[in-house]
């Protein structure tokens, strides 16, 4: 059975979506750097992964539709942004011993 995987991006989405608000309601808090390491380690396999989805989303469209290189062009850059945040966070990370 082939899976959708729209919806690992969904729970992803949602995931982070609780972290901003438990943070900006005071249920959760950057309480030490270790927390901080922990989650620039974590945020860096999203970003990783996106990179990934990003492409692998662009070669799923069809070169036949009229919006497709448009398209394409976006979800490029949307990975070539998620490179730079992962290259962004692995600095982080080295940095927070």
């Amino acid at each position: 059975m082939t899976h959708n995987p729209a919806q690992y991006a969904r729970v992803a989405a949602d995931s982070l979506d609780r972290l901003v608000q438990d943070v900006r309601a005071g249920r959760a808090e950057w309480g030490h750097p270790h927390t901080v390491r922990q989650a620039a380690e974590d945020l860096l396999r999203v970003s990783d992964a996106m990179a990934t989805v990003l492409q692998q989303m662009a070669a799923a469209l069809d070169p036949a539709a009229p919006q497709t290189r448009q398209t394409a062009a976006a979800l490029h850059l949307a990975g070539q942004a998620s490179v730079t945040a992962a290259t962004q966070l692995r600095t982080a990370r080295r940095t927070l011993h």
